[in-house]
């Protein structure tokens, strides 16, 4: 697999990020380092590869299956979300967040990942919708799992 580009919006740290891996100074180095200060958004990167790829993350499975209630201003009923759910990872005070990436595969086909969550009504206090998975082979949609 050979990474081209991922976008991330509202996830975790960051809030709106493009990363060109095939162009300069990307693309000319076999190897590169992801480094910076804490919460500068080293770790997002990679979640936002994990979730456009699994909809889920290596950090996330490691947190305890504890409970999170969210208590939504409209409605008289709260919810309960485990922590270690990936809709966590959208910014908090946000209305929608999500990840695309583009690659070429080890068969060279290009492929278009994309993970997307939202809110209701796309308000930041709407209540959390199910995560979007969508992958594209060659431009032609071929998996989405809702």
């Amino acid at each position: 697999m050979k990474l081209k580009k991922l976008i991330l919006k509202n996830i975790a740290s960051i809030e709106d990020a493009e990363i060109l891996f095939d162009q300069a100074p990307l693309d000319s180095e076999p190897v590169f380092l992801i480094c910076g200060d804490t919460g500068s958004g080293k770790t997002t990167i990679l979640d936002g590869i994990c979730l456009a790829l699994y909809n889920e993350t290596p950090r996330m499975n490691k947190t305890n299956r504890e409970i999170y209630t969210e208590n939504s201003a409209q409605e008289e009923q709260s919810k309960e979300f485990a922590i270690n759910d990936c809709r966590q990872l959208m910014r908090r005070n946000t209305a929608e967040a999500w990840c695309v990436l583009e690659f070429i595969g080890s068969n060279e086909h290009e492929y278009r990942a994309e993970w997307y969550v939202a809110r209701a009504h796309k308000r930041a206090n709407g209540n959390l919708k199910p995560a979007a998975l969508v992958l594209y082979i060659n431009r032609r949609a071929t998996i989405s799992i809702f």
